[in-house]
């Protein structure tokens, strides 16, 4: 089942994470001055690589926001926030800490899941229509899994395709590999998820490491 999250808080600063909870935060892609200040110099230089303006001022706003909601948790101003990557890419804190997270963002929305002590990975996505959903799901979907997509009404496919997509991401980014390699679940016992509308035409999971836990959710402010 897909859960339609409405209560999202939008108080300027979160209540204290606790183990076995999870704060999710929702953010648009909305660059400012204040933003860019934050980022690394290595992260302006990436910003300035992208070719078209919406797509540089997306990344700019996916970095700045994310050290900004770190430096809460960890008490830091954004721009002390040291990030670094794992094996397959994966954005981990390069401090010594159990803060453990995971973002995504497709078109114009930005998810971030945060919590303690455990791995966490999230996945969004915007669902359009103009995709080939079949053929992709042959490619990175079980058979019994694909062949269920095809068995649907068209006017059904393109939220099966994404419901599964999402599932699968999430669990790979929990678990630091991504599709690296493939799109098969090593461990899939070893997380709980959760599937979502965070948006009107989004979908999303979050794949959570060691069964139960508290789930926030948290609209960002600047």
């Amino acid at each position: 089942m897909l859960i339609a999250l409405e209560h999202w808080n939008t108080a300027q600063e979160p209540s204290p994470l606790r183990a076995g909870e999870v704060h999710l935060w929702r953010a648009r892609l909305e660059s400012t001055p204040e933003l860019y200040a934050s980022l690394s110099v290595a992260e302006c230089v990436r910003a300035e690589r992208y070719h078209f303006a919406i797509d540089r001022e997306r990344f700019i706003a996916g970095r700045g926001i994310l050290r900004d909601i770190l430096g809460r948790y960890l008490d830091e101003a954004p721009a002390a926030v040291r990030l670094t990557t794992g094996a397959h890419g994966k954005p981990q804190l390069a401090s010594d800490t159990t803060l453990r997270f995971n973002l995504s963002h497709s078109d114009g929305l930005m998810l971030l899941a945060v919590t303690h002590g455990r791995e966490v990975g999230v996945d969004l996505e915007f669902m359009r229509e103009n995709v080939p959903f079949e053929t992709l799901a042959d490619h990175y979907f079980e058979p019994e899994e694909a062949w269920d997509l095809r068995l649907l009404p068209a006017s059904q496919r393109a939220w099966k395709f994404y419901d599964t997509w999402t599932c699968i991401e999430a669990q790979l980014k929990a678990g630091g590999e991504g599709l690296a390699n493939g799109p098969t679940v090593a461990e899939p016992d070893r997380w709980a998820l959760l599937k979502f509308a965070p948006a009107v035409g989004y979908t999303a999971a979050v794949a959570v490491e060691s069964g139960e836990f508290d789930f926030q959710c948290w609209s960002w402010q600047n």
